[in-house]
């Protein structure tokens, strides 16, 4: 795929939530002979589909998609598992002369890949969760993310506070010894051009509004019900997505529709302003797009990956399907 002194190539897809990332990299991968690599840690759970906005079947079969639909919702699957099965499944789509499209809002994860992390390997340690968990409950997160930043300062700085999942795992790292933090390579692994899709504060929100809607009409809440009769424990993996735990709190009575709905949109909008943290309009590794006009980002986009490449030639590397 790449001379024996060139870095392999990766295509990258960021942006905040409902910017439009997944038409944008089934797009690409089918122009290029691509497949899809998920970023988005929500997808990989079974049973999750409409409040994460999963890639619908058709969408699913457009083009070869990986890391998604895996693992049960209680499965544990950290940063070191992620960047484990990413680096494994690159290197496979590379051996089939195939792009590889990295696509998702996960900053973590996405950087993790991309500077080639060395994780700290700590095993989960039950008696310190359920602690940890109690704490949350019945003082709020606040209190746990409060031991985080006594522990490892570094760490509060790079995790969203709200996510109570992430805080006490880096907790439990952190404890363990583990909190130096991940280590960087020296030197980036991959020839990699990031494509941002960015759009407006009032109209992302707007877009985000018009989202969760949708997904409530196309079944949301029958969806989280269907968990909890399974017996998914709130504190599961997959119920940690925003709007599961909310919607939850309405099926067992312990708030209102509307106070769940509202939780929810405001969760997500907060979403998006971290995620602006990861990947930050001043960072000139991503070339930022407005994802006001998909068809012109795609035009766009299409443009810059054409630039990148090398020449395609009659051995078909990288030749549009």
């Amino acid at each position: 795929m790449n001379s024996p002194t060139s870095k392999p190539k990766l295509l990258v897809v960021v942006g905040p939530t409902a910017s439009g990332k997944t038409a944008l990299s089934i797009s690409l991968a089918q122009a290029f002979n691509g497949e899809v690599i998920n970023s988005d840690s929500r997808l990989f759970y079974r049973g999750v589909d409409i409040g994460t906005a999963k890639p619908s079947e058709e969408d699913l079969a457009a083009v070869p998609h990986h890391l998604i639909d895996f693992l049960e919702p209680e499965d544990p699957f950290g940063l070191a598992d992620y960047l484990d099965s990413v680096r494994e499944i690159a290197a496979k789509v590379m051996t089939r002369r195939a792009l590889p499209v990295l696509a998702g809002g996960a900053g973590q994860y996405v950087w993790g890949f991309l500077e080639g992390w060395n994780v700290p390997r700590v095993a989960p340690n039950a008696e310190l969760r359920a602690e940890l968990e109690g704490v949350a409950q019945d003082e709020g997160i606040e209190a746990v993310f409060a031991r985080l930043e006594e522990l490892d300062p570094e760490a509060a700085e790079r995790i969203d506070s709200r996510n109570v999942r992430r805080v006490i795992r880096a907790i439990e790292v952190a404890q363990a010894g583990g909190n130096t933090g991940p280590r960087r390579a020296e030197e980036t692994p991959y020839d990699a051009l990031i494509i941002g899709l960015k759009l407006g504060r009032e109209r992302l929100y707007a877009r985000i509004d018009a989202r969760i809607d949708g997904m409530l009409m196309a079944g949301w809440v029958d969806e989280v019900r269907q968990m909890v009769q399974r017996g998914v424990p709130t504190n599961a993996p997959a119920m940690t997505g925003i709007g599961y735990r909310e919607l939850a709190g309405y099926l067992a009575g312990e708030r209102t529709y509307s106070d769940a709905v509202h939780a929810t949109r405001r969760a997500t909008r907060n979403l998006a302003r971290h995620q602006d943290n990861w990947f930050s309009a001043d960072d000139n590794r991503i070339n930022w797009l407005d994802a006001a006009d998909p068809e012109g980002v795609v035009a766009a986009a299409t443009d810059l990956v054409e630039s990148w490449l090398p020449e395609r030639a009659a051995n078909g590397k990288y030749s549009k399907r």
